[in-house]
């Protein structure tokens, strides 16, 4: 039996081709373990008895094949056409010469445009333009790059910044995808307790089987206690495994979202962000995103106006059509303003809601109040369209009721200061003067009348008929000039220093005052100015102050305050008749404020 074995296993072992002999039973039965997928069938007499001392090794297990990681996927890049639609035929020849043809040469400024555009000129520079193009040398290249930068400027830093991220954040994906040892993807909590609970599954189906056994009084199996805490845990294993699934599908959607290359990490790695956007923690320790930028981009979008080029703005209208509506309007508010200033008489104090502080100062702190409020508004996004509509002319697409709501309206801090403090000061003793009723329609006829101006002159003239006009300066203009032709005052008390003026022509200021406007419209020296509309204050208060001169309202105005005991602050403050102290006037006033303040809050 023994020699039979061992002939038998010699001769599969002879068909194998191996010299070496070993015919031990133990050799026999390692072999056999090692192959048992092998029929040994043979008969005993086809293989020769010299056959048995020859045997072969088992064979060599097959050498697994190195990986190798798939091909990249090619992308498929979208070059769109240039700002300005295709190029004409004389530009290209200027840049190309007469070698290359007008399509081409659109083609290859395309390219170089988008590449300019999405960062990927500091990887490819002018070179590798394609097989299409290989007549287009180099030097015809960097010309065309150098006629588009003159052309369509743009932020190549930026964009490079961009595109280097983006290709960074791919190639990292895309090693992280071929790495043969990173099976980190493939063991998730969820998955492992599934096969846990399966296993956990049949238990429980055995243990309810064994629970209508019963041993007299005794129940076989568990407790409900046992139960209970079985179930309990179940629950909290479900929710484990539901909040691992979303864990598992968030990393998958956000994998996908990097692999595209738009989106990178925050700077703590808890979530994904556009190149460009900031991340901050909030007071509970959560990484956020902030949207600001995506915010202002959306508001400012809905406050421009829908049109894409100047000229298809200037098409909209026709200059008599922007100039005859604001005109009509304007001399309606003039009508108005005038009969407001005429008619107007001032409320008894018993119907006034802060019945001790003077008219002057309740006057001037509620048009401070309302263009301090307009500035907060700009700082509002959402209310920008808004804002942009109603409260900023543009002499391209006016509204008529901007001539007058954009005197209220300033976008910078210290715009808004300077003409606050003209109105204070000018605006005090001017008010004492003529009353709240004159003073109120030389306000708002002046900055309505300056606004026009700007339109006339930005349509008829030289002005820049795109930009957009707002503020104050009109309407301080035209209080100034109005208080500068009505006061006979001849010095000016110099504050904190006693006993110290300083002599004070108000015409002759007026004089040199119009004269430095036309000088400063002249050079340019202030592009930011709007030198027509403080033309168009100028004059207003002016005419306002010749008609007065003319039927001697001044004087009888006067006379009117003083006659209804609502006292004249600039008589009040100054040391005598011809000298006017700016610091006991704005002393006099605050100290009415205060005492009405403390009365207000004793109450």
């Amino acid at each position: 039996m023994t020699s039979a074995f061992a002939r038998r296993f010699g001769s599969y072992s002879h068909s194998r081709g191996n010299a070496n002999t070993r015919g031990s039973l133990v050799f026999s039965l390692q072999f056999r373990q090692s192959a048992p997928s092998i029929q040994h069938s043979r008969s005993f007499s086809v293989t020769p008895p010299s056959a048995a001392k020859v045997h072969s090794p088992p064979p060599p297990e097959p050498r697994r094949a190195p990986y190798k990681p798939p091909p990249p996927k090619k992308r498929t890049v979208k070059i769109g056409p240039l700002p300005a639609g295709e190029v004409e035929n004389e530009v290209i020849r200027s840049i190309f010469g007469t070698k290359v043809s007008h399509t081409d040469g659109n083609n290859v400024l395309r390219i170089l445009h988008h590449r300019r555009t999405s960062g990927s000129l500091a990887d490819y520079g002018v070179d590798n333009l394609g097989h299409t193009y290989a007549h287009v040398n180099r030097t015809l290249a960097t010309k065309a790059l150098e006629w588009l930068r003159r052309v369509y400027p743009v932020d190549e830093g930026a964009a490079a910044e961009v595109w280097a991220e983006r290709e960074a954040n791919r190639i990292a994906y895309e090693l992280w995808l071929a790495d043969p040892e990173n099976d980190s993807k493939y063991k998730d909590p969820a998955r492992v307790w599934r096969d846990q609970q399966k296993e956990i599954d049949k238990e429980n189906e055995a243990q309810q089987e064994e629970e209508g056994q019963r041993i007299g009084m005794l129940r076989v199996g568990p407790s409900e206690f046992e139960r209970n805490i079985a179930e309990k845990r179940r629950q909290r294993l479900e929710a484990v495994t539901k909040q691992a699934e979303e864990k598992e599908n968030k990393a998958k959607e956000e994998m996908k979202l990097l692999e595209t290359g738009e989106w990178v990490k925050t700077p703590r790695g808890t979530g994904l962000m556009k190149p460009g956007q900031t991340a901050y923690v909030d007071i509970f320790g959560r990484e956020q995103i902030s949207h600001r930028k995506e915010i202002q981009a959306e508001y400012r979008k809905k406050a421009e106006l829908p049109f894409k080029t100047a000229e298809e703005l200037l098409a909209q209208t026709t200059v008599p059509q922007r100039l005859y509506p604001m005109s009509a309007f304007v001399l309606v508010v003039c009508l108005l303003s005038w009969g407001f200033a005429h008619y107007y008489v001032p409320p008894s104090p018993a119907y006034r809601l802060l019945p001790d502080i003077p008219l002057t100062a309740a006057t001037i702190l509620g048009l401070v109040a309302v263009n301090f409020s307009l500035w907060f508004a700009w700082r509002w996004t959402p209310l920008w369209p808004v804002l942009t509509q109603y409260f900023m002319h543009t002499p391209a697409y006016p509204r008529v009721i901007q001539s007058v709501t954009n005197v209220f309206a300033h976008l910078s801090w210290e715009h808004l200061v300077g003409n606050m403090v003209f109105l204070t000061l000018a605006g005090s003793v001017c008010h004492e003067m003529v009353g709240r009723g004159v003073f109120l329609g030389t306000y708002v006829s002046a900055g309505a009348v300056g606004t026009l101006a700007t339109l006339y002159w930005a349509n008829l003239g030289r002005g820049a008929i795109l930009a957009h006009s707002m503020g104050a300066s009109a309407a301080v203009y035209g209080i100034v000039a109005l208080y500068l032709l009505l006061t006979d005052r001849e010095r000016i008390q110099i504050p904190f220093v006693k006993d110290g003026s300083v002599s004070f022509w108000p015409k002759t200021m007026f004089a040199a005052m119009f004269i430095l406007e036309i000088s400063s419209a002249l050079r340019g020296s202030s592009k930011i100015a709007d030198h027509a509309s403080h033309f168009g204050g100028l004059l207003t208060g002016a005419s306002v102050a010749g008609f007065m001169h003319y039927r001697g309202f001044h004087q009888q105005r006067r006379m009117e305050l003083v006659g209804l005991g609502l006292g004249d602050v600039e008589r009040k403050a100054g040391p005598d008749d011809k000298t006017i102290d700016f610091g006991a006037i704005i002393k006099e006033e605050a100290k009415a404020i205060k005492d009405q303040v403390k009365r207000f809050v004793n109450k």
